[in-house]
């Protein structure tokens, strides 16, 4: 076994898999290193809202009953009810009932997913390098440089502060499930299209992509799309090998998804009828479709997903309402008065993006291939579809200064899917262009190192703002922790005789947290807290009726 290990590892393939691990575990090490302070933040702003709703609901059937239409059922501050996302929140029910009260577990969990992410991101920039690669060029095996750029890309995505509320608010975990579902069905599609043209079909990737595309439907709304997208892919680039009726099944197949989806929708609609105020935003999207407003919130958008991740050192960030703001940088004419060196960088690395993208987008429009050129469409149409629902759905209905800023964590999903396109315009232009293929590498890691220290100042900054929070919560869960296997385990907490507690919603946070043991009318436990610690006395003698 171990000789045979030691062969392969020789191998080409052996050689660079061994490589894509290390770089792997490199970027992963810089990004914990990015993220460690965040594993001590507490739940924040909506999350509990969640968790108040499903304070009674001590497992995850309970909790996944009472919440798989969460935006149709939710109490605290309702909103967003024409939105269905059974899979989003059957994920924060399992969270909610797996870590409780856990901080390092829920936070570290949100890190697992990021990283996650970014293998699947790695793996669909391996198989887009692949299969845009100039055939005159030789084997994809002997170009070096090329790996080095998907590797400056994986780090840059990573490390990229634009983005970094969707990795560290605990709440929005789903949107990370939901991406680790749709990159691993177009990962599934580029393997089957790519054996059928090379006349090896393999049909369980084309199975799994489905699965994978209906799981991501379930879990946030963009997955019907994309499902529509997947069909007309598949079908488009394999018309001329599989023919007109197979093409037809699979565009059917991969729209069922949709029709499921919505059917499943209204029904739930239905169930829940009378039990909320309908936001019925369908008509007032439309109607502001084709304003000027739309035109100025899709430059906006651009601006904050495409161009803003390129120039870190430009990123204000504040800390309000337990939301991480991201302000938009469009002040960049009065700031690039003053270029740093950092700016300079960014200003010369956006520059040799783009020259490679539009050469690389040139020969994949001169091209007849099918495949190279919708790999390119693929994710360029998926960063036009998440854009129209931001810009439609959210800035217009919402057009507030702040309403990018105040939802910064939208920039991550867009420089995922704006990422995937470029990088298949840069791979197309083959070994052309080596000087500046070598500054963008160079220039990509320089940014990721920025952007890592950007990550850890803020949250670091979060941490410090949410201290008295947390350390209530973290204080109890190792009480709780202590004690759980104990029969009829159960206690109350002396507010009065223990340092202040938060308060949210107009309940305290421990309650609100921990609500399963602390309900008890005989608590078996009195305890006040103090000095981040827990310390208990017998229920008999409790200096004060808790509060």
């Amino acid at each position: 076994m171990i000789r045979r290990l030691a062969e392969w590892s020789r191998t080409p393939i052996g050689r660079r898999t061994i490589t894509d691990l290390l770089v792997l575990a490199g970027v992963f090490g810089f990004v914990m290193t990015a993220h460690a302070p965040s594993l001590k933040h507490p739940p924040r702003a909506d999350q509990w809202c969640y968790l108040v709703d499903t304070m009674n609901d001590y497992s995850f059937f309970d909790a996944l009953r009472h919440s798989y239409s969460y935006n149709r059922t939710r109490q605290m501050m309702p909103g967003d009810t024409d939105l269905f996302r059974p899979v989003l929140f059957a994920l924060l029910a399992a969270e909610k009932t797996a870590f409780e009260g856990n901080l390092a577990l829920t936070q570290g969990f949100g890190i697992f997913l990021h990283c996650a992410t970014c293998v699947l991101f790695l793996v669909l920039l391996r198989q887009i390098a692949n299969i845009v690669r100039p055939p005159s060029e030789g084997p994809s095996t002997t170009d070096v440089g090329r790996d080095y750029l998907i590797y400056a890309a994986l780090a840059f995505f990573a490390l990229n502060p634009c983005g970094q509320e969707l990795v560290i608010w605990s709440h929005l975990h789903g949107y990370l499930l939901f991406l680790l579902f749709l990159l691993g069905s177009v990962s599934c599609l580029f393997r089957y299209a790519s054996g059928v043209q090379n006349g090896a079909p393999a049909r369980g990737y084309l199975g799994g992509a489905w699965v994978l595309t209906l799981l991501s439907a379930f879990t946030y709304e963009l997955g019907q799309f994309y499902a529509v997208l997947a069909g007309a892919f598949t079908a488009a680039v394999l018309l001329p090998q599989i023919g007109k009726k197979r093409a037809a099944v699979v565009v059917v197949a991969f729209a069922s998804i949709m029709v499921v989806y919505q059917t499943t929708n209204r029904i739930d609609l239905r169930a829940h009828r009378g039990n909320y105020v309908a936001d019925n935003l369908g008509p007032a999207i439309v109607d502001q479709a084709f304003t000027r407003a739309t035109l100025e919130h899709s430059v906006r958008y651009g601006s904050y997903t495409a161009v803003q991740p390129f120039f870190p050192s430009l990123v204000q960030t504040t800390y309000s309402g337990q939301r991480l703001q991201i302000a938009e940088s469009l002040d960049w004419k009065i700031r690039l008065r003053f270029l740093s060196p950092a700016v300079a960088t960014s200003i010369a690395v956006f520059g040799a993006a783009a020259i490679l993208g539009l050469v690389g987008l040139w020969r994949l429009v001169g091209t007849r291939a099918r495949l190279p050129l919708l790999t390119l469409l693929l994710p360029t149409t998926l960063y036009a579809a998440y854009g129209a629902m931001t810009v439609l759905g959210r800035m217009n209905m919402r057009p507030t200064p702040y309403i990018l800023s105040s939802n910064s964590y939208y920039a991550y999903t867009a420089l995922l899917f704006g990422l995937l396109a470029a990088s298949a315009a840069w791979f197309a232009v083959g070994s052309w262009g080596g000087r500046i293929r070598t500054g963008l590498v160079i220039g990509l890691l320089a940014l990721s190192t920025l952007g890592a220290e950007r990550i850890r100042d803020v949250n670091i900054t979060v941490t410090q703002q949410e201290q008295e929070l947390s350390r209530a919560l973290r204080s109890v869960q190792t009480f709780v922790d202590a004690h759980r296997r104990e029969p009829g385990f159960s206690f109350e907490i002396d507010y009065a005789a223990s340092d202040p507690v938060v308060k949210i919603h107009n309940r305290r946070t421990t309650q609100i947290v921990f609500n399963e043991w602390m309900s008890a009318p005989q608590p078996r436990y009195r305890v006040v807290l103090r000095d981040g610690k827990v310390q208990t006395q017998p229920a008999s003698v409790a200096s004060a009726p808790a509060r």
